[in-house]
């Protein structure tokens, strides 16, 4: 067996205590995809484990294979707390709900997109100018790429360019807009979430009138993302 350490970057997705002073806990890693490890005496007041395995937080790991599916955490270091948005209890719920999904969905060997892109909501959530709803527009539309479902943002579902002037609504089942006299989407609604699908979500906040867009489109996309899983 080999029991040299595997280094890597890491972001917690669930933690379970275990025994009198261990912690099992899996990572969503830069390199190695979804690890579970075991944290030996992580709960013991000074144990030096205990910094790198916080919640909403980026830190570098170290970690040996076991003789089980479970590996064994030989180092933690704490790269990056994001802690900015720990009063907004909605923003909270919002992460778990996130890393829910995430730790559902990936697979053990799960590329290096899905560890970038819950760094990134970290820190749209950590950014006060950018409400919730807008945060969340940022990560339907780039969940909904990553795996494979993308939205259509170049033309209306029947085929048509976006016009100005023009409304729509979503239609979820064809993963794209409709032309609808009645609907209240726009195409500066299209033009978000075309932002929030080609930048990081900092972008978002610079958009004004962002917040009331997001506002507007988060309950569409978080209905097509719970669809989808």
């Amino acid at each position: 067996m080999n029991r040299t350490p595997s280094n890597t970057q890491g972001v917690v997705l669930t933690r379970t205590n275990f025994g009198e002073a261990d912690r099992i806990v899996t990572f969503l890693t830069r390199d190695f995809g979804k690890v579970s490890v075991i944290a030996k005496g992580v709960r013991k007041e000074k144990s030096k484990l205990a910094g790198g395995i916080e919640l909403f937080s980026v830190s570098d790991i170290g970690f040996v294979a076991g003789r089980g599916e479970l590996a064994t955490l030989t180092s933690s270091r704490l790269i990056t707390h994001y802690g900015g948005f720990l009063h907004d209890l909605a923003k909270v719920d919002f992460v778990y709900g996130a890393l829910k999904v995430i730790h559902k969905f990936t697979t053990d060997d799960a590329g290096p997109e899905y560890f970038i892109l819950v760094q990134q909501l970290f820190t749209a959530l950590n950014e006060p100018r950018l409400g919730l709803d807008a945060a969340s527009v940022w990560w339907y539309v780039q969940l909904s790429n990553v795996t494979g479902h993308a939205l259509n943002l170049e033309s209306t579902t029947d085929g048509e360019p976006f016009t100005d002037g023009q409304t729509y609504i979503f239609d979820g089942e064809h993963a794209g807009f409709t032309v609808n006299d009645t609907g209240n989407l726009t195409p500066n609604h299209i033009k978000f979430m075309r932002l929030a699908l080609l930048h990081g979500p900092l972008v978002l906040a610079n958009v004004q009138g962002g917040n009331v867009l997001g506002a507007d489109l988060a309950p569409y996309l978080k209905t097509f993302v719970e669809y989808q899983f």
